[in-house]
């Protein structure tokens, strides 16, 4: 068998492997592990960067979900059923890609104390210590406090994939990061670009759940649904399919689908959510 050189998990004291040599250990390409973290299969590890890592019992997953579906010809609710979704969790217990074992990374990286973190945000020392724990409840404007804190932007603390170099992103390829409540951001043109237009779809009653601010310009163009948008102190918008909005990150702002779920592209120049 062709070996590879990963380097040593300290904590679980074996190889890590990068996303290419995964990939060719398993004999399948970078972005059929990609599809398959998508459709929560795996569940590597990322860096605080964002870069995928790979365990010797990732490489042993692989293995059996690339039989699975080669051999057995089974479909990926059917794997999930048999292996288990990545992590180990259940239908019951599926918390998406949230980021709360990063969080708690960041905090550590930065020598900083729960208390201190909510002294910072605002954020109540429980919530924080929950979030950690991959607990639910957060919403856009919360993870926006902490990202700030850290120094790092929302993509960063999600850990989507920032190894993308390619101009053409396929719709079922978009890096996702997604909150409890339903809300859904899809990058468009992940890989650090100067700009950062995503997809948004919010479910009805939906929203940020707070007001936020960060550095730059947004424009929002909404493609479906209702969409109300609230500028603090300058306002409130009410969008319809068609209509844009362009206005200062600077300025604190929420949003939300008032009646039906809303679909949106929204573009921040530079990347600072």
């Amino acid at each position: 068998m062709r070996s590879f050189t990963g380097s040593l998990d300290e904590n679980q004291n074996e190889a890590v492997f990068k996303i290419g040599e995964a990939a060719r250990a398993v004999g399948v390409s970078a972005q059929t592990l990609r599809l398959w973290e998508r459709e929560r299969l795996i569940q590597p590890r990322r860096t605080e960067r964002g870069y995928r890592l790979y365990t010797n019992r990732d490489i042993e997953r692989l293995r059996q979900i690339k039989y699975l579906r080669s051999a057995e010809g089974l479909n990926f609710a059917a794997i999930r059923k048999q292996l288990g979704r990545a992590g180990g969790r259940d239908a019951g217990g599926e918390k998406g890609n949230f980021p709360g074992e990063r969080l708690r990374r960041l905090r550590l990286k930065r020598r900083k104390t729960l208390r201190e973190i909510s002294e910072v945000t605002g954020l109540s020392v429980s919530f924080i210590s929950a979030l950690e724990r991959g607990g639910s409840g957060a919403s856009v404007a919360s993870l926006k406090r902490l990202a700030d804190a850290y120094g790092v932007n929302m993509r960063e603390l999600f850990g989507v994939d920032v190894e993308q170099d390619s101009p053409l992103v396929r719709a079922r390829e978009r890096p996702v990061m997604q909150w409890e409540n339903g809300v859904r951001f899809e990058e468009m043109a992940p890989g650090g670009r100067a700009m950062d237009p995503s997809y948004v779809y919010v479910p009805a009653g939906a929203g940020s759940e707070g007001f936020y601010s960060h550095t730059g310009e947004e424009f929002i163009h909404l493609l479906s649904g209702k969409l109300t948008v609230e500028l603090k102190d300058n306002g409130r918008y009410h969008l319809e399919p068609g209509d844009t909005l362009y206005f200062p990150s600077t300025v604190p702002h929420r949003w939300w689908a008032p009646e039906t779920h809303a679909e949106m592209i929204y573009v921040n120049n530079p990347p600072t959510f």
